[in-house]
């Protein structure tokens, strides 16, 4: 299935289920709150950081692949910083991901962010 790059719609997968969500205004909203809240302790705290946004992680050995709501790079930022690409077979996954879960999902979301590799997830 073919959606395009202009799409609104974010699709994750997990070991043989399928998600297909368009975030609504609540969503939205907390996402980028939250997304705020970060990027405040992290410069007060004076660490580096790379905003991974809401960049798709695919896992294809693992039948996992999401797009993230928000993810950040803290303590692999130097090694991703400059790539303009996001592989996962040659660069880690973002440090810290972030999940705003306003619906029940179909997929044990903390499941498939262990799968993508993603070691901390604030939910």
């Amino acid at each position: 299935m073919e959606l395009g790059e202009a799409r609104s719609t974010r699709i994750a997968y997990h070991q043989g289920k399928i998600e297909f969500m368009t975030p609504l205004w609540e969503h939205e909203n907390r996402n980028w709150q939250i997304g705020r809240l970060i990027i405040l302790l992290i410069e007060e705290l004076n660490l580096e950081y790379e905003l991974g946004g809401s960049v798709t992680l695919k896992r294809p050995e693992r039948a996992a692949g999401k797009e993230l709501d928000l993810c950040y790079y803290i303590q692999n930022a130097a090694l991703v910083r400059g790539n303009t690409e996001l592989d996962l077979t040659s660069l880690p996954p973002p440090d810290l991901a972030v999940e705003v879960d306003i619906t029940n999902s179909p997929l044990n979301q903390l499941d498939l962010y262990a799968d993508i590799g993603v070691p901390e997830v604030w939910r």
